[in-house]
């Protein structure tokens, strides 16, 4: 196998890899990559359509990198009245299952005595947000903090914890503590700044909008 045929198959590869991705922005990443590998690939052998054609991709996805980075999401929070709505049940006969490996201990019942908050972004559902309040003054549980699989790029986590926290400020909540055995689910919260304590991860929320350890 020569350099150039090793070559080509990466670019395939890369191309195949990207098809998988449920994250468009990082569909369109890898396959710009593949796509200019590819292209590399077919001027190199002489194949002027592979080339063109690929080539052409590049663009395409140069283009609608362009216009995804452009493009500013609108995000709003809705506090249900209660976790027996109409649009709380569908998400849960939809998400529930998924919901449930990452919160194994939530349970309808204990959401009964919940606040819970329905975030939106883009007028479409993608969050669900649950806390109980705790003894000390201004200290709350998280009892689900959920996004939908397709809305999972940190945004809606970005907008909760660090843009909007005078929203969860203005419901008296100063330190924000999360219970959690999943791998998955504790990097997300290191990623967002909880720190781990001997009550569980702890996040504070700043005056000024911004999330900050306690």
């Amino acid at each position: 196998m020569t350099w150039l045929d090793i070559l080509g198959y990466v670019g395939s590869v890369l191309v195949a890899i990207s098809l998988m991705m449920a994250n468009i922005k990082r569909l369109r990443w890898i396959n710009l990559f593949g796509a200019g590998v590819f292209s590399s690939y077919g001027f190199l052998i002489e194949a002027m359509p592979v080339f063109f054609l690929n080539g052409w991709i590049v663009l395409v996805n140069i283009y609608y990198l362009f216009r995804l980075y452009q493009f500013k999401d609108d995000f709003d929070m809705v506090k249900l009245s209660s976790v027996r709505t109409p649009l709380f049940e569908l998400l849960i006969e939809r998400y529930g299952a998924d919901i449930v490996q990452y919160f194994p201990q939530a349970t309808v019942a204990q959401l009964d005595d919940a606040v819970a908050l329905l975030i939106f972004r883009n007028m479409k559902p993608v969050g669900l947000f649950a806390y109980q309040r705790q003894g000390e003054a201004g200290v709350v549980e998280v009892l689900i903090d959920y996004v939908i699989p397709e809305a999972r790029d940190f945004k809606t986590a970005k907008f909760l914890f660090s843009q909007h926290t005078s929203r969860l400020r203005a419901e008296g909540i100063q330190t924000l503590i999360s219970h959690s055995d999943r791998p998955a689910h504790i990097a997300y919260l290191v990623k967002m700044g909880f720190v781990a304590q001997a009550q569980g991860y702890r996040l504070g929320l700043a005056y000024d909008g911004r999330s900050q350890v306690t």
